[in-house]
C-alpha cells in the first residue's frame, strides 16, 4: 500500500474512530510498559487473550464495558477532560 493511500484512509476516519484507535493504542502501550502479557491481563479482567489481541490490533471495536474492564485491569480510571479548559472534569 502506498503512503498516499494510507493517508487517504486515515483522513476518511471519523473523529470517533480516531479517538478509539488512540485509546486502544494507549491501553496496549500501558500494558506493555507495565510488563503485563495479554494473557495475564485477560485473566485479570475475565476476557479471552484473543479478545485483548483483537482490541490491540484494531480488528474488534470494544464496547465501553470492555474498555473499562481493560483500564481497570491496568489499574487505570477513565476520566473526562474538558476540551475548552483542558481540565479534568470532576463530579
Amino acid at each position: 500500500m502506498k503512503w498516499t493511500d494510507v493517508k487517504q484512509e486515515i483522513n476518511s476516519l471519523s473523529q470517533e474512530d480516531k479517538t478509539l484507535i488512540e485509546l486502544t493504542a494507549l491501553l496496549a502501550s500501558i500494558r506493555k510498559d507495565k510488563n503485563i502479557t495479554q494473557k495475564e491481563l485477560a485473566e485479570k479482567v475475565h476476557v479471552s487473550q484473543a479478545q485483548i489481541a483483537r482490541v490491540e490490533n484494531y480488528s474488534y471495536t470494544p464496547t465501553l464495558k470492555t474498555i473499562t474492564k481493560i483500564a481497570t485491569g491496568l489499574n487505570l480510571e477513565l476520566a473526562f477532560i474538558d476540551r475548552s479548559t483542558n481540565e479534568l472534569v470532576k463530579s
